[in-house]
């Protein structure tokens, strides 16, 4: 098993995501950094790590147009019938609106209550 290793700050975020070089089906966003995401898909499939993926990511707290990132898989874990992927977000297409949408995210976290446990 490959352990997580980002160098940016990762916020939890729900979102869609459509690759369809991927899966037909959609997958389910869990984090994002201003390097790299986490990524889930219901159901297990195998994942070139080698291949570049254009994911377009729907936010569920933005009803902005699906931001479209170019990305590179560097980890692929499969349990229970589904697959999680750790990706590097390679220069893209929506680069600003993403470094903006990562400050939005900074910005709403430090008015968050931390979780208590």
């Amino acid at each position: 098993m490959m352990e997580e290793n980002r160098q940016s700050v990762r916020y939890h975020e729900i979102g869609r995501v459509v690759c369809n070089d991927l899966c037909a089906l959609p997958g389910i966003l869990d984090d994002i950094s201003a390097d790299g995401c986490k990524i889930h898909f219901p159901l297990s499939f195998v994942v070139d790590i080698e291949k570049e993926y254009m994911l377009r990511i729907i936010f569920s707290r933005s009803p902005e147009a699906p931001l479209q990132l170019m990305v590179r898989p560097r980890w692929v874990r499969e349990s229970s019938g589904s697959t999680q992927i750790g990706m590097e977000i390679l220069y893209s297409p929506d680069q600003n609106r993403l470094k903006e949408f990562i400050a939005y995210l900074e910005e709403i976290s430090i008015d968050e209550e931390p979780d208590i446990v």
